[in-house]
């Protein structure tokens, strides 16, 4: 009855307000305690006379905020945002003498709040859509307990992991992978052995960029992958340990530890984590061989079987020291070890066309990797005054280290059972890859509603690898000079953008030109043979925003991007899967130009739908070159002519009497490869969806619990159609009275539907593989936080070696 009278009351004000013609206006801006602009506060305005709510406001990302229509009368304002204290401004009065009332700047006080009697009634969902990004909130879910950063990103929406070489968003390759806003250089085989080894527990969020603005590297034609590690945000000493324990077919224990202390000008933090998870891969190929008549000869039935101990530690440790109250001076180091053992089986069955057994082959692999990644970054950030202007800049400093030595025994063995033929092979693989890297951004704001932003870059890459072939002879290695190689590659790339912003009453648009000056050259020393290669490219970005009302929103946007080849992909080495499989680079792949438009519709502030369509010239996607003879297939990374992909995506967060709090994403695509290929033409397209839906149960007294699943139809890659997957997890947690200490169990991919099937049919080209790993796997884990209770924000930090690291692997 009083959820009417009010609804009765608020109809009633707003038709007098209607009829009397109002033309009051309201403006402000939000900052906080450092004048630092406050995004996204929820403004309420209301009547003094009796507390009714008029109407509601959202801040901008610029901290601003404006009533129109405004009846005359007396009000007062009610602020809140979930990092600061709530506020409700003094009274004022709106009249035909005083109809406009700007309040300038409003000041919010940071929330100083006791964890001992801080209540938790809701968590954040573990997809959160924002404005201009997905943030998947790795921190607050259970089932990621245990799990590697690796087994998160397979839960993403849009995201497909090749457990061995790649990440897809989107069904497209080519995404930049960022740690704390700073690209990795790391990229296939290397990048994902890295992501295995770093616990989720480590991991505040992960956040999807797919329209990236002018300030970012144009690398990345599927947008931006950013893993944010947690930072505590606490005055005086204070942090956080966590061990788990996890048990798939295999044991995955890890432990970690991370602090912040600070005090008046300092600001010192850390972490370290080890994970020693054994992993395993099973793995089945069926492949046909043709004549050059294309009829069949042969077939090919291979099952193999890889156990991977990994053995990784990761370090970070950084120091912020405020000069004063405008001027910041910073250090960071980040440092990471990974070990991994590969110990793999496979046995295969070659029919002749008759289906009469024609040989059988048993194949050892024993491998060592050993990879050292070591970064450095020094920063510095002055702020001119309280309207914003500040200067920030990054220098940079990577080194990445591989080592990889393998063992290879090959034999085949009659239908009798007698062996015919035996072969040995060893390979010595090092790599080292240097990044250097300085980079400068100022921002400029002209007024309450314009800004601009300028920046520079300059990053100088080099990428030495070396490696050799050796035939066993009589347990004696003996050099294979025709194959073994050393590979010198060096890249500079020179960049300057601005971008400029404006918001006028309903309207608001960013703008942004990024300009990127490349020059490459690389050399095989055993062939002698030599590339070189200079070119500039022009990036627009352009985002149109208009508010028709307040719940519906429109947003348009388009931009231009690169995709650089990986420093891997242009390695011409050869990376033995079997006798019969490898892995190879190209050194004259071309870089990928994308062009990307996209419409945004957001409704009630929290459902949004998006349309996207995006068009790559000369893309790379990886493909298999069959040698009928041999037998033997290589996969090697190649530029297909046109890419297409037509995206309609869905995120819908809802909830159910405040105890389930569950977000369904979801998204149709049509990806179309179109290209001259091995002698033929390629056309390649398909029509596929996802979904996913993630629940957040309140259960009361501590006890919260997590229930996820996503759903991948069939689709498309290159010459790959892939086909269906799906993962259905769960987990429990229980925080303590002093919520000090939180305990969890979950168990991921519950019915073992989570594998990678690919079909490929093209030329002379039929054969189906099937990839599985430890998917389903029980991990309990337990948390402790220590330390003071009271909060204040911490310096968030970026650094310039954005694209770099992304391409290291």
């Amino acid at each position: 009855m009083k959820k009417l009278q009010k609804i009765t009351l608020f109809l009633l004000y707003g038709f007098m307000c209607h009829a009397q013609a109002p033309n009051g206006k309201i403006t402000g801006k939000i900052v906080d305690e450092n004048q630092k602009v406050v995004e996204f506060a929820n403004i309420m305005l209301h009547r003094s006379a009796d507390s009714v709510f008029v109407k509601a406001a959202l801040c901008n990302e610029f901290g601003l905020f404006e009533f129109e229509n405004i009846s005359n009368g007396s009000y007062f304002l009610k602020i809140s945002h979930t990092n600061f204290e709530k506020y409700a401004s003094p009274k004022f009065i709106i009249s035909d003498e005083t109809p406009v009332l700007d309040f300038k700047e409003i000041a919010l006080k940071t929330s100083i709040k006791n964890l001992g009697e801080v209540s938790v009634k809701a968590a954040k969902p573990f997809i959160e859509r924002q404005l201009d990004k997905i943030v998947v909130n790795v921190e607050n879910s259970i089932v990621a307990t245990g799990n590697s950063v690796l087994e998160v990103l397979e839960r993403s929406p849009g995201i497909v992991v090749n457990q061995e070489s790649s990440i897809n968003l989107k069904g497209k390759a080519g995404i930049v992978l960022m740690i704390d806003g700073k690209p990795s250089p790391l990229s296939g085989t290397d990048l994902i052995t890295y992501l295995k080894g770093i616990p989720a527990a480590n991991i505040q969020s992960i956040e999807i960029i797919t329209n990236p603005s002018a300030r970012y590297d144009a690398a990345g034609n599927a947008g931006i992958i950013n893993i944010k590690f947690k930072k505590d945000k606490n005055e005086g000493l204070n942090g956080s340990f966590t061990l788990s324990y996890g048990q798939g077919e295999y044991w995955k224990p890890s432990a970690s530890v991370n602090f912040n202390y600070r005090k008046k000008k300092w600001n010192i933090f850390g972490s370290h984590s080890h994970a020693q998870p054994t992993q395993l891969t099973r793995f089945y190929i069926n492949r046909k061989f043709f004549d050059e008549s294309k009829n069949l000869i042969s077939t090919f039935d291979q099952t193999s079987f890889t156990k991977q101990p990994i053995s990784s530690d990761n370090s970070r440790f950084g120091v912020d020291y405020y000069l004063n109250k405008k001027t910041i001076i910073g250090v960071m180091a980040n440092t990471n070890w990974v070990k991994v053992e590969r110990n793999g089986t496979t046995n295969a069955f070659i029919t002749k066309s008759t289906g009469q057994l024609d040989y059988t082959n048993e194949n050892f692999i024993l491998s060592n990797d050993k990879r050292f990644n070591g970064f450095a970054n020094f920063n510095f950030k002055h702020t001119f005054d309280s309207t914003g202007k500040e200067l920030t800049a990054d220098i940079d400093f990577g080194k990445y280290n591989s080592k990889t030595i393998q063992d290879i025994s090959n034999q085949n063995f009659s239908p009798s059972g007698q062996p015919i033929f035996t072969n040995k092979l060893a390979t010595n693989q090092t790599g080292t890859i240097s990044v250097k890297s300085f980079k400068a951004d100022y921002v400029h704001p002209f007024s309450k509603t314009t800004k601009l932003e300028m920046g520079l870059k300059s990053s100088l890459v080099t990428s030495d690898n070396d490696v050799k072939f050796f035939d066993v002879i009589n347990n004696q290695n003996k050099l294979d000079p025709s194959r073994s190689n050393n590979f010198i590659y060096k890249e500079n790339v020179n960049a300057a953008y601005a971008s400029f912003a404006k918001q006028l009453k309903k309207w608001d648009f960013q703008t942004g030109l990024r300009i990127e000056q490349t020059h490459t050259n690389g050399v095989q020393l055993t062939t002698g043979e030599k590339f070189e290669r200079k070119y500039i490219n022009f990036f627009p970005n352009v985002v149109l925003n208009k508010k028709f009302s307040e719940n519906n929103q429109l947003s348009l946007s388009y931009s231009k991007r690169i995709d650089r080849p990986s420093y891997r992909q242009l390695n011409p080495f050869r990376i033995f899967v079997d006798s019969y499989t490898y892995v190879v680079g190209d050194p004259k792949l071309k870089p990928v130009i994308t062009n990307l438009y996209e419409l945004n519709h957001t409704f009630k502030g929290k459902y949004v739908t998006t349309l996207s369509y995006n068009k790559s010239k000369q893309s790379i996607t990886d493909i298999f070159v069959q040698e009928d003879d041999t037998k033997i297939s290589y996969q090697i990374p190649a530029n297909l002519q046109d890419f297409e992909q037509l995206n309609l995506g869905l995120y819908i967060p809802f909830s159910i009497k405040n105890r389930v709090n569950s977000t369904f994403t979801g998204s149709a695509n049509w990806n179309k490869y179109t290209s001259p290929l091995q002698g033929g033409t390629l056309e390649n397209q398909y029509k596929s969806w996802d979904a996913r839906l993630s629940n957040n149960i309140i259960l009361g007294k501590g006890w919260t619990a997590e229930l996820t699943g996503f759903y991948q139809s069939k689709s498309v890659w290159g010459l790959f159609i892939i086909k269906s997957l799906a993962q259905v997890s769960m987990g429990i947690q229980k925080v303590s009275k002093d919520k000090l200490s939180t305990f969890k169990f979950g168990l991921t991919d519950m019915f073992l539907t989570n594998h990678i099937a690919v079909i490929v049919k093209y030329q002379n080209m039929d054969f189906f593989t099937d990839r599985t790993w430890d998917s389903r796997v029980a991990t309990i884990s337990y948390s402790y936080r220590f330390g003071k209770n009271t909060v204040a924000r911490a310096r968030q930090r970026n650094t310039g070696v954005e694209d770099e690291k992304r391409r290291a692997n």
